[in-house]
């Protein structure tokens, strides 16, 4: 499990914009449809585009379940995972 980033937005009530951590080596970036997990190493969604600089992308990440936006905020400014 590697870490992806910081949410920054909730977008709606299945996506999130993720700020990808500093930098990483050229190859060691996450794949597109990769799943991703809380810090409870519980999925909650699969990254399903990026965009931004090379070195340090955005991720964006569209949850499994639709939830209320209460529900989709209580991710913001918390740490995920990519398996």
């Amino acid at each position: 499990m590697k870490r992806l980033g910081t949410v920054l937005h909730a977008l709606g009530d299945a996506t999130l914009i993720v700020r990808g951590d500093d930098k990483r080596p050229k190859g060691d970036k996450p794949r597109m449809n990769s799943f991703v997990m809380d810090k409870t190493v519980k999925r909650i969604g699969k990254i399903t585009s990026y965009f931004g600089p090379v070195e340090n992308p955005y991720y964006i990440v569209k949850l499994d379940s639709r939830g209320n936006a209460q529900e989709v905020r209580r991710y913001l400014n918390e740490r995920i995972y990519v398996q």
